[in-house]
């Protein structure tokens, strides 16, 4: 198929002293173009390693990363390979992603240099930015100049200003407001479907992966525990730790009770 394909992933690191860690451990997952699926889990399970082996971020120790049809390979000191630039990440932190130095426009125009249409036929900072939302005169400010729902609105503007075939959001709504999350996952996924890209979303909140993928896999340890259609797994979870997940998430009714899950 095209779009992103996992085959048996592993990445790990050596840890003086201590036996290696397995920070992924044997993933399949795929991720086609127009499609949204959701990564939940708690930290530390391996997420961000993965979205990261997927950039070419980190280096696998096992198993292969296709993307429409092409192998993924590790970033290594030369230029960024060109199949790579169809891959984009938005972080979890704006402040740590922007330069904080350059105008916001400037850092968009940078990411519309490598549109694989060239940047004659890339969307202008204008129109990428009234996609997320923003007026095309906050070309000219600096990061600091907006407030946290806004930097991730520019961070996504930017993203997209590459023509990614596939964009991650590695938890990037972890660092905003309660009140912006639903907002700006909701933004997140109508800007890359309405591309025809892939969005792989990463999130330890089952709530809001909920509102917007189309399927869901649950991480834990480095493992996918469980995989399948995002209603199917909300409704009826197969796997212990997924109703455990789904089971410590407050109802929101002000009497701080919990979902009905069955805990089997």
């Amino acid at each position: 198929m095209s779009g992103l394909e996992l085959r048996g992933l592993q990445v790990g690191y050596r840890r003086r002293g201590l036996p290696d860690l397995r920070a992924v451990d044997g993933v399949d997952l795929d991720v086609a173009p127009g499609e949204v699926v959701g990564l939940v889990g708690e930290s530390g399970c391996g997420k961000s390693t993965l979205a990261r082996a997927v950039c070419g971020l980190e280096r696998p120790t096992a198993g292969t990363i296709t993307f429409d049809g092409d192998a993924v390979e590790p970033l290594g000191l030369r230029r960024r390979p060109a199949r790579l630039a169809r891959i984009q990440l938005v972080f979890q932190n704006p402040n740590a992603s922007l330069n904080p130095r350059r105008r916001v426009g400037n850092q968009i125009e940078d990411a519309r240099a490598i549109h694989p249409a060239g940047r004659e036929h890339a969307p202008s900072i204008a129109t990428l930015l009234a996609d997320v939302g923003l007026d095309a005169g906050v070309a000219a400010r600096y990061p600091h100049e907006f407030s946290g729902g806004q930097r991730q609105r520019v961070a996504i503007a930017r993203a997209m200003a590459a023509g990614p075939r596939l964009l991650i959001g590695d938890e990037p709504i972890a660092s905003l407001d309660a009140s912006l999350q639903a907002q700006v996952a909701r933004l997140l996924r109508d800007v890359a479907v309405g591309s025809g890209a892939g969005l792989l979303f990463i999130s330890h909140d089952l709530s809001i992966v909920r509102t917007i993928a189309d399927r869901v896999a649950v991480m834990r340890a480095g493992r996918i525990v469980e995989e399948g259609p995002t209603e199917r797994v909300w409704s009826a979870p197969q796997d212990p730790y997924t109703r455990r997940l789904i089971a410590a998430i407050p109802v929101a009714d002000g009497l701080g009770r919990l979902p009905e899950v069955d805990l089997g």
